[in-house]
């Protein structure tokens, strides 16, 4: 197989590995975003209960 600007050495085409890569950098980004409602969540709850005890 011949090598070209256009592909990798697998044969797959620059575009495609760009785009899976885009893809996997939106999915670790929606992971953070997830992952920091889920704490924020958690301190909310943590304020009101500490609240409560006042």
């Amino acid at each position: 197989m011949e090598r070209t600007a256009a592909a990798n050495a697998r044969g797959r085409p620059l575009h495609a590995l760009r785009a899976r890569r885009a893809h996997e950098e939106h999915t670790m980004l929606d992971l953070l975003m997830l992952a920091l409602a889920a704490g924020f969540f958690a301190l909310a709850i943590g304020y009101t209960y500490a609240c409560e005890r006042l």
